[in-house]
């Protein structure tokens, strides 16, 4: 048995959970020019935001769209998007013609997978995608629809109910199973369990399994899938990241993924690594350490306390780099809570948001539902910091209490409305029927809904023609004038059915006046430096010494993208260092060995500073002004707002650990060649350590 383990790079989800979509598409194409040679068998390029959001960035969606599926349709890649059933890209259940005209239209691109889910596994919410994707291929389009099951830690999800609903998914015509977990909240042995069972009931069907490293759980798991699948000679799928985009609320690194597996003690697992081109990985790796670097304030900066909160909320991987977005939250709610932290502003977000998970009936943290949850936690908690403030004459402790729990739902979040009533889908049973009862009059219901099968529903494209059309020029004369798109097009029509306020947005792009977002401002240290001969000034010796600043030695060093790596260097450190990864049984030394060679590494890259400097063209003095004396425009200072960027007190954590690493170098005797070969293949000696399962089975 060879090859039977095979990656996935996820880049759509990379910028969707990182950076909040904000890149441009040209952006993503320019960082990422050697995808199609790293190895991996598909390249996830569409889907989750990539469309609404590209419309809220002021871009022309399809544009976007386009331009990535040529691409890496040229590169030859087989590509993937992930799209939410019925709602499509969108946070409501859609008519079937734009069901299936969405379809054909990535379909005529290049997209090749549909991965087809629906939050609450409900089989009627796939129908649509299901059927058009068999639409598409009878036309001859080579695209399938891949069966998406949702797991987390959630006790709605069982092995047997998984099982129910992927005989449906097969039924229903998907090929292959996607197991899919935004939080990143798994168990292993559930996972193994799982994997195990859909192996042996539908053996022929290849599964991917696809989960976020927020919590550090995603390498256990897609351990314990390969297990599995590798005790049965079966495929089995991961979901990966580039190792410039890996970690965090993104996946796990491609590399730290093929060491894991490299190194099992399971030969089975071993033997059948998936081959990966190193040298084309690294071809990328600095302008994607650049790209992040630049939308690094979309990222969530680590913290403990945070991140212990949203675990317990089971928040996904891309909602901290999108709850920042909306409209009025952090201003409202600092206010309320009497801070400007936002790291405190989502911690009291997500500890309400654990709070009602039991009243909602635990509904499964992906999208929908976990915009939807996170709404309601930021409404419940606005609601109750407003009654806490609100002094009421002779109220006693219990009224005052009963009236603050009471306030926790005075006002539900459209979209938790109608998941309530049903409308959006499959409800379970432990709703609070009180909460289900003030959605249901909300609504204006008298009883929950049957939901409404996207086949079942009225076309909703002939409406979105018309109100194109609809849009006339104003000449000279203020007299109405013919359309402004007098012939929609196919793509206009559905983004006009799809966006809020669509038919503006495909006004404006088609007239040319859509406004895209740039690039953010980002640090004078990081800019390009000027003109490297600029400011020349005459010694007393008469020796011209060019003027340099910040810029130049951040370039010298090798740029903004060298000052992320070191910041994504220093938060691993500080990540092994609070325990966040896990080690295997009889492995527990390669914490310290693998945080050793992470600060080895650290530890070089700051020695190297003034040689680099020097090798720039620095003069002794300027580089005696970078390095050795502190100053807001030092390269110190400069590395120091990388990483606290990153979590706050990683520059000062890293810095001790490389002093106290450099003074124990001094007392004991230098390491041998025979340590560093013991690191495991693949993995240089600056990686972090990442989570390792070892089965019990």
């Amino acid at each position: 048995m060879t090859g039977l383990i095979k990656f996935q790079d996820v880049y759509r989800d990379a910028i969707q959970s990182l950076f909040g979509t904000n890149p441009s598409a040209d952006e993503m194409i320019q960082a990422y020019q050697h995808a199609h040679e790293t190895g991996t068998v598909s390249v996830q390029t569409g889907g989750g935001t990539f469309f609404d959001l590209f419309a809220k960035k002021g871009r022309d969606e399809w544009k976007e769209i386009k331009k990535l599926l040529t691409f890496f349709k040229e590169q030859g890649i087989t590509q993937s998007a992930l799209i939410r059933g019925d709602f499509l890209f969108t946070y409501e259940p859609q008519s079937y013609d734009v069901i299936r005209a969405t379809v054909f239209e990535y379909a005529e691109m290049g997209m090749n997978i549909l991965q087809n889910f629906h939050g609450m596994n409900d089989a009627r919410c796939l129908v649509g995608v299901a059927r058009a994707v068999k639409e598409a291929q009878e036309a001859g389009y080579n695209i399938i629809a891949q069966g998406t099951i949702c797991i987390e830690d959630n006790p709605n999800i069982t092995v047997d109910k998984c099982l129910e609903f992927a005989q449906e998914l097969v039924d229903m015509g998907h090929q292959g199973f996607y197991l899919k977990s935004a939080s990143g909240r798994l168990d292993p042995d559930f996972v193994y369990d799982l994997t195990a069972a859909l192996y042996d009931k539908f053996p022929d069907q290849p599964i991917t399994i696809h989960a976020h490293s927020t919590y550090g759980e995603a390498p256990i798991c897609y351990m314990a899938a390969a297990k599995a699948a590798t005790e049965r000679g079966k495929e089995i799928t991961m979901d990966v990241q580039h190792p410039a985009l890996s970690g965090s609320t993104a996946q796990p690194s491609m590399l730290k993924m093929l060491s894991l597996i490299e190194n099992h003690p399971d030969a089975a697992i071993r033997e059948n690594a998936p081959q990966l081109d190193i040298d084309a990985i690294k071809k990328d790796m600095k302008l994607l350490y650049e790209m992040r670097y630049i939308y690094r304030d979309s990222e969530a900066s680590y913290n403990p306390e945070l991140l212990e909160a949203m675990r317990k909320a089971r928040t996904p991987g891309g909602a901290s780099a999108t709850l920042r977005g909306i409209s009025g939250l952090e201003a409202n709610l600092g206010r309320l809570l009497g801070t400007n932290d936002w790291d405190k502003i989502q911690i009291a977000i997500y500890e309400m948001q654990a709070e009602i998970l039991p009243d909602l009936g635990q509904p499964t943290q992906v999208t929908p539902y976990a915009a939807n949850t996170t709404g309601q936690a930021a409404l419940s908690l606005a609601n109750v910091l407003q009654a806490k403030q609100l002094h009421i004459e002779g109220e006693s402790e219990e009224e005052k209490a009963a009236r603050i729990e009471e306030a926790k739902y005075a006002t539900l979040y459209p979209g938790m409305v109608n998941y309530l009533v049903g409308m959006h889908g499959s409800v379970p049973e432990t709703v609070n029927p009180v909460l289900q009862a003030k959605a249901l009059e909300q609504a204006g219901l008298s009883e929950p809904v049957e939901y409404i099968l996207s086949t079942e529903r009225d076309p909703a494209l002939p409406a979105a023609y018309e109100a194109i059309r609809a849009v006339k020029k104003w000449p000279e004369g203020r007299i109405k004038g013919p359309s402004v798109v007098p012939e929609p097009t196919v793509r206009q029509a559905i983004s006009a059915a799809l966006l809020k306020d669509g038919v503006t947005h495909v006004i404006k792009c088609a007239n040319r006046e859509n406004t895209p977002q740039g690039q953010p401002e980002i640090p004078f240290f990081a800019r390009p430096p000027a003109n490297g001969n600029r400011h020349i000034k005459t010694r007393a010796d008469g020796v011209e010494v060019p003027m340099r600043d910040s810029r130049d030695a951040v370039a010298a060093i090798g740029g903004r993208s060298k000052l992320q790596e070191i910041a994504e260097r220093a938060l691993h450190l500080k990540q092994i260092d609070d325990d966040l990864y896990h080690f295997p049984q009889g492995e527990e030394d390669l914490k310290a060995k693998w945080r050793e060679g992470n600060i080895r590494h650290l530890a070089k890259l700051v020695d190297e500073i003034p040689s680099l400097l020097k090798k720039a063209g620095f003069f002794e003095g300027q580089i005696m002004h970078m390095t050795s004396r502190w100053r807001d425009d030092n390269v110190m200072a400069c590395i120091k707002d990388a990483c606290d960027n990153k979590g706050t007190g990683l520059y000062d954590h890293m810095i001790a650990a490389i002093g106290n690493y450099k003074a124990e170098a001094r007392l004991q005797p230098a390491p041998s060649s025979e340590a560093s070969a013991r690191m495991p293949r693949g993995v240089s000696a600056g990686q972090p350590a990442e989570a390792v399962y070892i089965p019990k089975y």
